[in-house]
């Protein structure tokens, strides 16, 4: 029997919400992160808020007591970790893909240009 994944695909309000995660558990907690994310602690607490709902579990304590993630907020953060990095990656990869010089190049040379030891024609292509 195939069990039916809990998460499903993972959609670009998944990754903005993965980044506030993994900025708050860098932080600390959710008021050392809005200097951060330059967002207000309210909308920070919504955001973990809506993707513990979307994860099914909840990721960190957090009150007057402190912050401190949980056993499945470790996980998520440390998967989270790997996620974005592999996407910066990818990011970068593509970029470097774009910048690369592509096309057909013609060279003529006159005379004995080619066969001259001289030119260094070969050391230069």
């Amino acid at each position: 029997m195939i069990q039916q994944a809990l998460l499903g695909q993972v959609a670009d309000v998944d990754i903005r919400l993965l980044r506030v995660f993994r900025a708050v558990a860098e932080s600390g907690g959710l008021a050392a992160a809005e200097s951060e994310l330059n967002i207000g602690r309210s909308t920070i607490s919504r955001h973990l808020n809506d993707l513990e709902a979307r994860l099914g579990v909840t990721l960190c304590s957090r009150g007057r007591a402190g912050f401190a993630l949980t056993g499945e907020g470790d996980v998520i953060y440390r998967a989270a970790l790997r996620l974005l990095a592999n996407i910066e990656t990818f990011r970068s990869e593509v970029n470097e893909v774009r910048q690369q010089i592509a096309g057909h190049l013609t060279l003529a040379f006159f005379d004995k240009t080619a066969t001259n030891p001289a030119a260094q024609i070969g050391a230069a292509i």
